[in-house]
């Protein structure tokens, strides 16, 4: 069948497109761009979404938001009442598309779509939540609610290799198309490598010794980004007077992660920041970015580390490993090895030189690879591809 062009949507004016999130913050950090190009090619772009302080942003861009009560905690009683305000909202609204995102609302979404009859349902898979380091009466559940949810979806997006190889062998089947897109992209125009002096006047502005070796950490305080073990690599570096770490996030984990830094003896080498607004400015005024996570889909953090052109030093788990060319981009170390993870920091903190053409290398290959530039023309077509594959 062929593909769908604008010019053959002779409905464009009136067909709406619903993107479906557990939560509004999702939305607006990951997929304004795509929101934007859907209203350029003629839709009416809706999202629905559980409120936690960015539906108004998002309806200053234009777009009608729509209050849904999903709780995150998939057993969570509220998750009925969800469900069943998705149908309503489907029901009065006739999207031609529907493009959920994240587990919860990624399941309900894909069940009310189906049930309604919407013509075209999209799933992108952020990260299977069940992964090599998660329980395995977890695994099992998501791994069950996937393979469940796969028959109710078209297209399914992954964005990372070990997620697409595996959809590819167990998920698709009869309607579902299974697709790889690098990401949900990077505007790489928000991230500059400063020279040396404009890094220490950064420096100079966030409170940083201008002559540190700098480490940033950036995710939020909670078990799966495991920043016990971004401690426990900078204590054995401490001895180093001019290391500094910067750990910018917040989470369930604040105090625990406070104790720790005490307990540590890292009160004067790590800074607690908390959840920041000028990240960027954080990424250029320091040398190395360090991932610990344990599950990751393909880290945002990350990608805009490299575009900062900092070298990353990360477990070699899926997401991370799909980024950083080990030895080239930055390191990759096996998930657990806190040892590993400080002698790969202490090699940067001596080899300056490397360590530039590293962050070098990482900025090229986001701007190749998993950049907006990039990703945005793949999600076009993906977008056109569905549609055409049954009409409008």
């Amino acid at each position: 069948m062929s593909v769908l062009t604008l010019n053959d949507v002779d409905v464009r004016n009136t067909a709406r497109v619903l993107f479906i999130a557990t939560v509004d913050s999702h939305i607006w950090y990951f997929h304004m761009p795509y929101l934007r190009m859907l209203r350029d090619m003629g839709f009416q772009v809706e999202v629905a979404a559980a409120p936690v302080g960015f539906a108004e942003r998002v309806r200053a861009e234009g777009y009608e938001v729509h209050t849904i009560p999903f709780s995150r905690n998939p057993l969570n009683l509220r998750n009925i009442a969800a469900y069943r305000a998705l149908r309503r909202l489907m029901q009065s609204r006739h999207y031609v598309m529907v493009h959920v995102h994240t587990p919860v609302a990624g399941f309900l979404g894909r069940l009310a779509a189906r049930r309604q009859g919407v013509p075209h349902i999209v799933y992108t898979a952020h990260g299977f939540h069940f992964h090599s380091h998660g329980k395995w009466w977890l695994n099992r559940l998501y791994y069950a609610l996937e393979r469940t949810a796969a028959h109710w979806t078209d297209t399914l997006i992954t964005i990372n290799g070990e997620d697409f190889a595996l959809a590819s062998r167990a998920f698709a089947h009869g309607r579902t198309k299974v697709v790889y897109v690098p990401g949900v992209g990077t505007d790489c125009g928000r991230y500059q490598i400063l020279p040396a002096a404009g890094r220490i006047v950064a420096r100079a502005s966030l409170g940083l010794p201008g002559n540190a070796f700098v480490v940033v950490w950036v995710g939020e305080l909670d078990r799966n980004k495991r920043p016990e073990d971004a401690l426990a690599a900078i204590r054995c570096l401490s001895q180093e007077d001019l290391t500094r770490m910067v750990m910018l996030g917040s989470g369930s984990r604040d105090r625990e992660v406070a104790d720790l830094t005490v307990w540590h003896g890292l009160e004067g080498i790590v800074s607690l920041a908390g959840w920041v607004s000028n990240v960027a400015e954080y990424l250029s005024a320091s040398d190395v970015f360090l991932s610990t996570s344990s599950r990751e889909g393909l880290p945002r953090n990350v990608m805009e580390a490299m575009a900062t052109g900092l070298p990353v030093v990360a477990y070699d788990i899926r997401g991370c490993n799909d980024l950083v060319v080990d030895g080239e981009t930055g390191f990759l170390v096996p998930f657990g090895d806190v040892r590993g993870l400080a002698d790969k920091l202490a090699w940067l903190a001596q080899h300056p030189d490397e360590r530039h053409q590293m962050g070098e290398a990482g900025r090229r290959r986001i701007e190749e690879t998993f950049s907006l530039e990039a990703v945005l023309p793949q999600m076009k077509t993906i977008y056109q591809n569905e549609l055409g594959r049954k009409g409008v």
